[in-house]
């Protein structure tokens, strides 16, 4: 105190231990609000942690109650027989040339490829791949048995394999999707529609109406 006297000689010692006593009150109500302060904000932390899991112990009740709600409505899965009827049929898509592909209940079938440009003049401009073809766990395994031209087909069955795993996405009265194992390729066939025609009266359908 006598050191502070000596520095602030000019006022009365009375009123500088006033402005002390007033400073250290002044801290100490700062400490103690500070204090307040941090306690109310951790708690608010908590709160809302609290909150905050609650509301996700929830979601996650809701969100199962949703899924088992979808599985209750998911319907019956296909079965292979249901694939390979919906497949049955003449198809088309543009992989590598424009293909038509026909499927017939005994488990045959025939690959038409259209070719252009520079493979058409390696191979051929059409090339017919006939085929065997089954399902079997969601997956079809479609096998060339022999082809024309013999000798073009021959050498494409040489270099590429006479068979096929390809995965079933999809088979709807419109489209059938089909991913290739392992490759990953997609191929997205469109059907053929039937053309039907009308015989004339006394004209066989099977006739050439000559």
């Amino acid at each position: 105190m006598r050191k502070i006297h000596n520095q602030r000689s000019d006022g009365p010692p009375g009123k500088l231990i006033c402005w002390l006593v007033a400073f250290v009150e002044m801290a100490v109500v700062l400490t103690i609000a500070m204090g307040a302060f941090s306690a109310s904000y951790s708690g608010s932390v908590v709160t809302d942690a609290s909150s905050l899991s609650g509301d996700s112990d929830e979601t996650i009740s809701n969100s199962d109650a949703e899924q088992d709600q979808d599985e209750q409505n998911v319907p019956p899965r296909d079965s292979d027989a249901d694939f390979s009827g919906r497949m049955l049929g003449t198809w088309e898509d543009d992989y590598k040339g424009h293909r038509i592909l026909t499927l017939r209940p005994d488990g045959t079938g025939t690959m038409i490829v259209e070719l252009d440009g520079i493979t058409a003049m390696l191979f051929a401009k059409t090339l017919t791949f006939q085929e065997e073809w089954g399902v079997d766990n969601r997956r079809v395994t479609m096998k060339a048995v022999s082809g024309e031209p013999a000798g073009k087909v021959n050498l494409i069955l040489s270099l590429h394999g006479d068979s096929s795993l390809q995965r079933i996405v999809e088979v709807t009265a419109d489209r059938m999707i089909l991913v290739e194992e392992p490759s990953g390729t997609r191929f997205e066939w469109r059907r053929v529609p039937v053309v039907e025609t009308t015989a004339l009266p006394g004209v066989s359908p099977d006739s050439s109406g000559r």
